[in-house]
């Protein structure tokens, strides 16, 4: 991969996976927790990538707010192909790309809960600020003969 900082890309969609309320679950006065995962997938044939954000808050382990949220961002030509190591089969994602898609992400999965939950009594329950250099810690890399699909 070449060095370079100048990195085109844009949003091209935003999807809502999976959204569910378990109101059975939901109790008053307990305490609450949440889950939150980030994933990345690759579709090289359409040079996007595609991240991913799971989150569940919790009663005792069990969920009563479940929210994943994909965000598929393309990649210019140019931008691709530095990414690209013919070499060694891979495409090398830089962690800065990536913790700045997880930014764009998880503001937007917030914003997705707040309109699904809008004139509930759920609609108390913010994703919090999330570091997501806790969830990338370095570079990523795809292997170019598998064309992930998202």
């Amino acid at each position: 991969m070449k060095e370079d900082s100048n990195i085109s890309f844009r949003l091209f969609k935003i999807s809502t996976d999976q959204f569910a309320i378990v109101e059975d679950t939901f109790k008053e006065d307990e305490e609450i927790s949440l889950q939150a995962g980030i994933d990345f997938k690759v579709s090289v044939e359409n040079k996007l990538i595609g991240c991913f954000t799971r989150f569940q808050f919790q009663i005792n382990n069990n969920p009563f707010l479940i929210l994943n949220v994909k965000c598929e961002f393309t990649i210019k030509e140019d931008s691709w192909l530095n990414f690209t190591d013919n070499k060694k089969g891979l495409i090398n994602l830089p962690k800065e790309l990536i913790r700045h898609m997880a930014v764009i992400t998880v503001g937007t999965s917030r914003g997705v809960l707040h309109a699904k939950t809008e004139n509930t009594k759920f609609n108390r329950f913010f994703l919090p600020t999330i570091n997501v250099n806790d969830f990338v810690k370095e570079d990523l890399s795809f292997p170019i003969k598998e064309y992930l699909k998202m």
